[in-house]
């Protein structure tokens, strides 16, 4: 309890000392809101830095959005690109249909198809023939 007491003492005997300051204007007080002008300044500082923060993160997050949604576009496209690999190789895939496809395109069949690893630094027409190949194979 007397532990409490001097506690409560020390505090308002710094709060005395904090008015009277104020008062006698050793310590700035614009308002008259007995708070230190020093303080109020760097509390405003501090908003302001916390708004300009929050206005970059905003911006950022704008941004990811953003990407996301070209990725899933491009994803959709890599979706439709597939299935047009698919739907021309199928049948009696022919040199000339596999011509007509791309390197990549030809890696991915053959990757998906028979899970065979093929170059992509392989030249087109040994690719088409490699393709070819395991097409009739099977």
């Amino acid at each position: 309890m007397q532990t409490f007491l001097i506690i409560i003492g020390i505090i308002a005997i710094i709060a005395g000392i904090y008015f009277a300051l104020i008062k006698t204007g050793k310590i700035g007080d614009r308002d008259g809101d007995y708070i230190a002008d020093e303080i109020e300044d760097t509390i405003d500082d501090v908003k302001d830095e916390v708004n300009k923060v929050k206005g970059k993160v905003n911006k950022t997050v704008k941004q990811v959005k953003t990407r996301v949604n070209k990725v899933i576009d491009e994803l959709e496209d890599v979706g439709e690109e597939l299935s047009d690999v698919l739907s021309a190789i199928k049948g009696k895939p022919t040199k000339s249909k596999l011509n007509a496809l791309t390197k990549k395109q030809l890696v991915d069949s053959a990757k998906k198809d028979f899970s065979a690893e093929l170059e992509y630094s392989t030249k087109k027409s040994t690719l088409v023939n490699k393709v070819y190949s395991l097409y009739n194979k099977k």
